[in-house]
């Protein structure tokens, strides 16, 4: 499913107004630890990274070095948060030999910066890439892209995922070094860092969740919700169920996946039952579902862009396939309304998901 997203709802809230927050430190990255990779002659899918500049602009200064030290917090932020929740994937990018920085491919857009506005921007961007990697096959690192434009004055270029892959944007003096601080930099920084890393997760294969009721006391805010505005400020975290898709999101997995099989005629039974919902069924035998994942959405639920407010579960299921889960309703955030929609996620060992929507009767 293409994931586009709204100015309404990503992109004007990584633009609110930099208010001042206390100054904290910047989150620190452990000792540099070797990268995940195979043999030479088999290597494991990486995240391709690609700077594409506007025929009529050049790299900003310093591009490669400050991108390439964003975009290794960045990883080291996932892998972190990977390992703390118990997952064996690790994200993977190309890193430049010389520099240990990750490695970007360069390529010349076809456009002037005008021609990659940030409505329909992906139409343009896209084929270029393409172009890119038709001309250099060995560029193509896996099926998931990280694009990223630089910019002049006011931005205006895609921000946001779209399918397999997902937009963000350079601009004179982003830099990590800005990241913690209190300052008209650090500010400024906060939402294009926090935002990159937002739509990354979606190009991974990730949906917007909200923390739960534990997870917001102990951890933070989630990434898949509001952390385009606090991730290197305060306290960011991936949840139990965004390392679920990530396990099989090409530049993490660390297994060879079974060729795709869906879960064809799997009809859940999901309803309200003493205070909770419980959701039972059984998975078609042979169908190479690895996670089955959740969500609780209060409210509105009609776009990609309504589910912010959805609390989502690992739903664990038995070796035939069964599975019986009730959601654990002290953890979930109270809705404005009475609607709610249960969205149930099958992840593929490829990566493939299939969603099921059952919208509850209201109380």
């Amino acid at each position: 499913m293409m994931l586009r997203h709204s100015a309404v709802a990503c992109l004007l809230a990584a633009l609110a107004p930099f208010a001042h927050a206390a100054e904290t430190e910047p989150q620190k990255r452990p000792e540099a630890q070797p990268a995940v990779t195979a043999s030479e002659a088999s290597p494991l899918p990486m995240l391709n990274v690609i700077y594409l500049v506007p025929n009529d602009m050049e790299p900003l200064p310093g591009h490669r070095e400050r991108l390439g030290k964003i975009l290794l917090e960045m990883r080291d932020f996932y892998n972190r948060e990977l390992a703390r929740n118990g997952s064996p994937a690790r994200l993977r990018m190309p890193l430049d030999p010389q520099t240990g920085l990750v490695a970007l491919d360069e390529v010349k857009g076809t456009h002037p910066l005008k021609g990659y506005p940030y409505e329909g921007g992906w139409k343009t961007a896209l084929p270029d890439v393409e172009a890119h990697f038709k001309a250099h096959p060995e560029r193509k690192r896996s099926d998931r892209t990280l694009i990223i434009l630089p910019t002049r004055g006011k931005p205006g270029v895609p921000f946001y995922g779209f399918g397999t892959s997902c937009f963000a944007l350079d601009y004179e003096g982003f830099d990590y070094k800005d990241c913690g601080k209190d300052t008209p930099e650090g500010q400024k920084f906060k939402p294009w860092y926090g935002g990159m890393a937002h739509e990354l997760g979606h190009g991974l294969g990730l949906p917007h969740t909200h923390a739960t009721k534990s997870q917001a006391k102990e951890l933070g805010t989630a990434l898949m919700g509001a952390g385009n505005r606090t991730l290197g400020f305060t306290p960011t975290f991936l949840t139990p169920g965004d390392c679920a898709f990530l396990e099989s999101s090409p530049p993490c997995r660390v297994f060879e996946p079974r060729p795709l099989r869906k879960a064809e005629g799997f009809r859940p039974d999901i309803r309200r039952e003493g205070g909770t919902v419980r959701v039972t069924g059984r998975l078609p035998e042979g169908a190479t579902v690895r996670r089955v994942v959740a969500a609780y959405d209060k409210d509105d639920f009609g776009s990609v862009n309504d589910n912010y407010d959805a609390e989502s579960f690992v739903v664990p299921f038995g070796t035939d396939g069964r599975l019986d889960f009730a959601f654990p309703m002290e953890e979930i955030h109270p809705g404005r309304t009475g609607k709610v929609q249960i969205q149930l996620r099958l992840i593929h060992d490829d990566g493939t998901v299939e969603l099921i929507r059952h919208t509850l009767p209201e109380v």
